[in-house]
This record gives C-alpha cells, sequence and structure tokens, in this order.
C-alpha cells in the first residue's frame, strides 16, 4: 500500500540548519530499466502535516520577575486545523507542478507530467478521496490515472511559538535574529519527495528538503526550494 512506501520516505526526513539543505537519493542503476519505461508521471496531493501555535494556544504564568509564557502540548485537530491540513496538501500539490513547469531544464523532461486537475478528476470519479488516498495499492492507481509513475510528497510545518511573538522575545532577551543558539524554540519545515514505479511498487528516487529557522515556510515560499533542491537528480530531466 502507498501508506506504507510513504511511511518509508517520511522516517529519511533530513534535519536541516538555518538556511535549509537538501538530502537527494539517486536511482541505483537496478532500476535504470523502470525509469526508462516512464512515459507519463502523476503528482499526488501531498501528505501535510501542520502544527503552527497560535496564540489562543498558549498560557501565561506569574513569577516574581516576569510573566513566562510556556507553550502547551497542541490539542487535538478542530475542523479549522484539518481543513487547513488539506488546504497545505493540495495546495503543494499544485505548487510542485507549477515548479516543474517553472524550472524546466533547457532540454526539458523526458516524461509527460499529467495535469493537476485531470489527477484529481480521476481520483474523484474513481471515489478515492484524500482520507484513503494512502490506502490505495499503486497498481489501482495505476489503472485509475492512466501513469506509469507516481510522484508523492509529504510536508511538515511546525511553528510552536507565533512568528511575532518569537522575534519579541528574541528581542526581549537581546538575541540576533540570526543566533542559532537561541531560548527561543525554532520553528521547523520539513519536505520531501518520492518516485513510485507502478507496475513493480518500487521507490526509485527521493529527495529531502529540511529548514529550521524564526518561522515555518508557507507552501508558496517551500514549494521553489524543494523543486530546486530536486531538480539536479530528479532522473527525468534530459541532459
Amino acid at each position: 500500500m502507498l501508506s506504507r512506501l510513504l511511511g518509508i520516505c517520511w522516517g529519511g526526513w533530513l534535519l536541516a540548519g538555518p538556511l535549509g539543505t537538501a538530502l537527494a537519493q539517486t536511482a541505483p542503476p537496478t532500476d535504470a530499466a523502470l525509469l526508462a519505461a516512464h512515459h507519463t508521471v502523476a503528482i499526488l496531493p501531498f501528505g501535510a502535516t501542520v502544527q503552527v501555535m497560535q496564540l489562543h494556544d498558549l498560557v501565561y504564568a506569574n513569577s516574581t520577575a516576569a510573566a513566562i509564557m510556556n507553550p502547551q502540548a497542541p490539542p487535538p485537530l478542530d475542523a479549522a486545523q484539518q481543513q487547513r491540513q488539506l488546504e497545505v496538501a493540495y495546495q503543494m500539490q499544485g505548487l510542485t507542478m507549477q515548479q516543474l513547469q517553472n524550472r524546466q531544464p533547457k532540454h526539458g523532461y523526458r516524461v509527460q507530467w499529467q495535469p493537476v486537475d485531470e489527477t484529481n478528476r480521476r481520483l474523484l470519479a474513481a471515489g478515492i478521496t484524500y482520507a484513503t488516498l494512502a490506502q490505495q495499492p499503486l497498481s489501482r492507481l495505476q489503472q485509475v490515472l492512466g501513469v506509469d509513475a507516481l510522484l508523492t510528497g509529504q510536508v511538515l510545518l511546525y511553528q510552536p511559538i507565533p512568528k511575532n511573538l518569537a522575534l519579541a522575545l528574541r528581542a526581549v532577551n537581546h538575541e540576533g535574529l540570526l543566533n542559532s543558539s537561541s531560548s527561543v524554540p525554532p520553528s521547523q519545515t520539513e519536505a520531501s519527495l518520492a518516485l513510485y514505479d507502478c507496475i513493480s511498487s518500487r521507490l526509485v528516487w527521493q529527495v529531502d528538503f529540511g529548514r529550521t529557522g524564526a518561522n515555518a515556510l508557507p507552501p508558496g515560499r517551500l514549494a521553489p526550494r524543494l523543486i530546486k533542491a530536486a531538480l539536479p537528480s530528479l532522473p527525468y530531466c534530459q541532459r
């Protein structure tokens, strides 16, 4: 099932430094024949986890010196948070396609990328929802989408303290904005792309991107960095 394969990709994420780093895993030579047989590739909605702390999630405790702010454990996702994760999942799917087109290599790609609207239309027509997508065998997704390979993605946006509040705390503590040894817990952005061959259900390529900093990167800023990191090793680029 796709969920087990995605778990492999998720578990291999790289924790990065303040400026962001990426780690690419290229296909082994034994997968060259599988990649050569790919003609059409679909991009699926991303698996998304969004944990962005809001002001109402914070409590205040009085001390003899000053009021101390303590982030609490995130509560169970409410309907609004679930909707936000759903929006990020589809935003990243569309932005990935957009960035692949905008950053197309000089000699283009040797495969056709199925339009995102067509992918989602086919999934809907087959009764496959976002909630059930990860449980689908790759063989069924191939049949439904009519493609040779699937590009999947995972994204985590984690922000333990609201951005403006984090900046204020740094100022109060006389910490520079680029100071890596801050008492303010950093935000974290992680994203991963993975390419699967539909016939063999094999993972044939993946790239991981991570960044820590004052705030989690929104999809509009994350997608360009993720694709920029992915293109040097993407096996479909004409060299």
